[in-house]
């Protein structure tokens, strides 16, 4: 019999599986009609999931994967990926979402579901303030939902959960709406790993929507007994890992003299920075041993204070070969000491992280990993600032994967240290190791991209147009604007901008799309270090993985 779904028709087979043709000249929608089918489908992912494959949070490149994988399977037209996707992401989180208490989940619910002719709610800056008039389902589904417990909200978008996250409140949301605005949202979400059931519209629109009541009603009551597996905000443990780096427990805990080399070395130690590189070895170290909340060992604090002081010490290096004049918003160290002093500073806390991890209370083992990776990883930063300095001794126009290149020598090998240094810490085996070592690469890659668009937008310490550097933005620019344009940036490239020169490229870049493009280069390399965790079984990792993600690439 022939079941309408949407713009689709789905032919049913004796065998029980679906033949599904879309219509000619329809308009591609995913939601099928018939409750029967979306059962069907749902069974489909539930079996898929049950074979151990599924690990949340997932990608919408592994969703994508996954999808397919099932659509081949079962033989399904592919007109159903955006439906099975939304499928395959709730199978990957209904274990996590049914054991967190009803007090601790949010029902969102659209405000499309009420009903435009008898609603006499109001609107408020948390969303529809429902007024219980049993006028549409919203009436229905908020009490059932509120009687057990949930935090319901009617209203669109993320931020409101955004907010109730940062809060503490909530660890995990069942959400409902339609799918543009799913597939819209969802790469939000998932940078966040907190764990999300979603239930698309039956009917699009903004007023008069329909649901699968059935499929809500069957969610929102679902409970297991088990381990809570919710979102662990790493917010706290940020803080408490830039809270080492304050004068009064950091000098104690290095012993330190009082020479005048000590002083301007740990004054530089404790300026500025976002910590992300000890952060992320300790919460790699947390994800490993599950020991989120609870008390940090001695050695992954210590090891985290090596890894701040080797990196701070890079970054005098930097300054000096680089000639920048500032960072953090004020004076580099060479600037305020001279050349020699910075160098002797330098050296000393290089000196100094590499003899807190030989000195910190781990393995034999452990401790010699640590340094071997640490020292490799060292001399391979090296090599890429080397080559990246050697270009500015005889500029040459650079294309966009070769700019991508340096990036990969000069600032991946850095995350790759401080990723793999908390897994060694926390004992973890090779297939850790590789997996965290592909997914660091690219999360330096689209790091550095970052911070060259940054730079080009008036938000980094230097202006890498003004100083002609390898920059990703004039790679782009050199490939995307016409030749005229090329030209003159390909000409200022490698023989140095003058004020004004600097000036017209900016308005060209600006007129330009290379900004947008540089843009979407970060977001491409950003799914790639998320892809690089499809095959990593660990949740716990997986989810702390996303979250870093999240935290150190900005949104844009």
């Amino acid at each position: 019999m022939q079941v309408a779904v949407k713009n689709l028709s789905y032919s049913e087979r004796v065998d029980g599986g679906a033949d599904i043709r879309p219509l000619t000249g329809a308009d591609r929608l995913y939601v099928p009609d018939s409750q029967e089918i979306r059962t069907r489908l749902r069974t489909i992912v539930k079996k898929f999931a049950e074979a151990g494959k599924l690990t949340p949070p997932l990608s919408m490149l592994e969703l994508d994967e996954h999808a397919n994988e099932i659509i081949q399977a079962n033989k399904l037209d592919s007109n159903l990926n955006d439906f099975i996707k939304i499928l395959v992401n709730n199978a990957a989180w209904h274990e996590a979402v049914a054991s967190v208490p009803f007090g601790r989940r949010t029902l969102l619910l659209p405000p499309c579901l009420r009903s435009a002719e008898k609603c006499r709610a109001e609107f408020d800056e948390l969303g529809l303030i429902c007024d219980k008039c049993g006028g549409c389902i919203l009436c229905d589904l908020s009490d059932e939902a509120e009687k057990l417990g949930y935090a319901v909200l009617i209203a669109e978008g993320t931020s409101i959960v955004t907010s109730l996250i940062k809060e503490g409140m909530i660890d995990a949301v069942i959400g409902i709406s339609c799918m543009q605005s799913l597939e819209r949202t969802y790469p939000d979400v998932s940078m966040k790993a907190l764990p999300v059931l979603a239930i698309p519209l039956v009917t699009d629109g903004c007023k008069d929507t329909e649901i699968d009541l059935e499929w809500v009603r069957e969610l929102i009551v679902m409970q297991t007994e088990g381990l809570t597996v919710g979102l662990r905000d790493l917010t706290d443990l940020h803080d408490e890992v830039s809270s080492w780096f304050e004068e009064k427990s950091l000098r104690p805990t290095l012993k330190l003299g009082m020479t005048e080399t000590e002083d301007i070395s740990i004054s530089w130690l404790l300026k500025g920075g976002k910590r992300w590189r000890p952060f992320i070895a300790v919460s790699i170290f947390n994800a490993l041993q599950s020991s989120i909340g609870g008390k940090i060992p001695s050695k992954v604090k210590d090891l985290a204070i090596a890894i701040e002081c080797i990196h701070k010490a890079s970054l005098i290096y930097d300054d000096i070969q680089d000639g920048d004049d500032c960072r953090y918003g004020d004076d580099t160290l060479f600037k305020v000491h001279g050349v020699p002093v910075a160098l002797a500073a330098a050296l000393f806390l290089l000196g100094l992280g590499y003899r807190i991890i030989a000195d910190c209370d781990a393995s034999d083992a452990e401790r010699n990993a640590m340094l071997s990776l640490a020292t490799g990883g060292h001399c391979e930063l090296c090599l890429g600032q080397g080559s990246e300095l050697c270009w500015i001794r005889k500029p040459v126009v650079l294309s966009s994967d070769e700019v991508l290149d340096i990036f990969r020598h000069k600032t991946a090998p850095s995350f790759d240290v401080v990723f793999r240094l908390g897994a060694i810490c926390a004992g973890a085996g090779q297939e850790i190791h590789d997996i965290l070592k592909e997914y660091s690469t690219n999360i330096g890659v689209a790091y550095q991209i970052q911070d060259d668009l940054q730079d080009f937008t008036g938000g980094g310490d230097v202006d890498d147009i003004q100083c002609g550097r390898p920059s990703i933005v004039l790679a782009l620019a050199c490939e995307d604007v016409d030749s005229a344009e090329r030209k003159m940036i390909a000409s200022a490239w490698c023989n140095g901008f003058d004020a004004g020169k600097a000036d017209d490229v900016r308005r060209i870049i600006k007129d330009s799309a290379v900004v947008e493009k540089a843009q979407a280069l970060k977001l491409q390399y950003r799914d790639k270090a998320l892809h690089a965790l499809r095959h990593l079984k660990n949740r716990e990792l997986k989810m702390v993985l996303y979250q870093v993600a999240g935290k150190i690439l900005r949104k844009g």
